[in-house]
């Protein structure tokens, strides 16, 4: 909670260019998600890149497209290379929960006279503001969720597999070393002393179905939401390098997979947890293709309703989804 989102931006910036084996001055360019940046100054990405010993005259941008952030950045990224505007873009995304700040209205900039009676003025949590609550209709994500759940009929046992899969999957690749070569550890101070993380702290190894049927509804009283179905706060940053067959050519680079393309889709606000259905279908049929052409898949999983739509709107089985866990 300590560590800025500038910090986190820059470890894993170094970690991906260096990885990649390039110099920070080959890059053309650099496009990072990122939402909650309130209080952390203009333009977070680029504070993030100097940090990380990107010459200045390398530019970049920031995408706030909510959850769909840092794929957006990987699309536009490709976009780019694919248009001839560059041949390396250095791509990913940067949240920090925990220094999320709180903030008063637009009224303390013009100030106040008396705060009596109705006349009143509150902190707002720039997290639910920013980050949670959906503006169209005042609800939390996790209400919304709950509606949709509702709507198609998904009960709690369902949620709570997709619970048990994820934590269950991710404890095993993590005790496998499977998610080492992901992750870049950084280290951190806590009361004087020096503690490096390189697993995922969301991970409970022990969930099981009975721990995970014992939880409390999270957003209402008969809801099938809870703290163990539902994603955790969490701070961190990913990011990659995008190359062109130019690029990889010329530096001697070693690509580890390519794209085929990218798609986005709009839903009803409420609805937001069917996003990539229509953005999937759009896809394979720009491809010319279908999802049984996949071997593996990775989803969102903001909720464990994520997974379950997948499988029941795409028919696409778990034994293919998030193999390694998800969130």
């Amino acid at each position: 909670k300590d560590v800025s989102p500038i910090d986190l931006g820059a470890h894993v910036m170094k970690a991906a260019i260096a990885r990649a084996g390039i110099e920070a001055g080959n890059l053309d360019q650099y496009v990072f998600g990122n939402i909650l940046k309130h209080g952390h100054g203009q333009l977070l990405p680029r504070h993030a890149a100097l940090r990380a010993g990107i010459p200045a005259d390398v530019d970049g941008y920031a995408i706030d497209m909510l959850c769909s952030s840092g794929m957006m950045s990987t699309m536009n990224g490709d976009t780019a290379i694919r248009a001839g505007d560059a041949d390396l873009v250095l791509v990913g995304g940067i949240e920090s929960m925990s220094q999320a700040g709180f903030v008063l209205s637009a009224r303390a900039r013009w100030g106040y006279k008396l705060l009596i009676g109705g006349n009143t003025e509150q902190l707002q949590d720039a997290m639910l503001v920013d980050g949670l609550t959906d503006p169209v209709t005042g609800e939390l994500m996790g209400e919304e969720t709950e509606r949709l759940c509702a709507a198609h009929g998904v009960t709690r046992a369902e949620l709570d597999e997709v619970a048990y899969l994820s934590n269950s999957r991710a404890a095993a690749a993590t005790a496998a070393g499977k998610l080492a070569a992901e992750i870049a550890p950084i280290e951190i101070t806590e009361r004087r002393k020096t503690v490096v993380f390189a697993t995922d702290e969301g991970v409970r190894a022990d969930t099981t179905m009975d721990t995970l049927a014992a939880l409390r509804p999270a957003f209402s009283k008969e809801g099938v939401l809870t703290a163990g179905n539902s994603s955790q706060l969490s701070d961190g940053a990913a990011a990659m390098v995008l190359a062109s067959e130019k690029a990889v050519k010329e530096y001697g680079l070693k690509p580890i997979a390519k794209i085929l393309g990218g798609a986005w889709a709009g839903v009803e606000s409420w609805r937001f947890v069917e996003g990539p259905v229509p953005a999937i279908r759009k896809l394979m049929k720009k491809l010319d293709t279908n999802v049984d052409s996949f071997d593996l898949v990775e989803n969102n999983e903001a909720f464990s309703l994520n997974n379950v739509l997948l499988r029941k709107m795409l028919e696409i089985p778990y034994d293919k989804v998030n193999i390694h866990g998800g969130a």
